[in-house]
């Protein structure tokens, strides 16, 4: 009895630390993605910051992350909510 509740807590175990590292790192932190942030000309910790450089240099990077058009790449970010959608307002005299 003690083996087989000692060979499930392994099981279990062995389950969780194998998973959890899959989910641990997103694709925005992958090797891939950090060259990808590198050509279009900022870091991992910018784009954590949301301070990542104009809008198409983070359309060039979707595109290269995800291997898509600019065209895509503009609607994912669009879709995330990547783009700086900063509008100032008139100021009136």
């Amino acid at each position: 009895m003690k083996k087989l509740l000692g060979g499930f807590a392994a099981i279990v175990m062995s389950t969780t630390i194998s998973g959890a590292p899959a989910h641990a790192q997103s694709k925005n932190s992958t090797p891939h993605a950090l060259d990808c942030m590198a050509k279009a000309g900022f870091t991992h910790d910018m784009w954590v910051a949301r301070r990542a450089g104009t809008n198409a240099q983070v359309a060039q990077y979707i595109a290269c992350r995800d291997g898509v058009s600019v065209s895509q790449a503009k609607q994912t970010g669009r879709s995330d909510g990547n783009f700086d959608t900063f509008k100032p307002s008139k100021s009136s005299k």
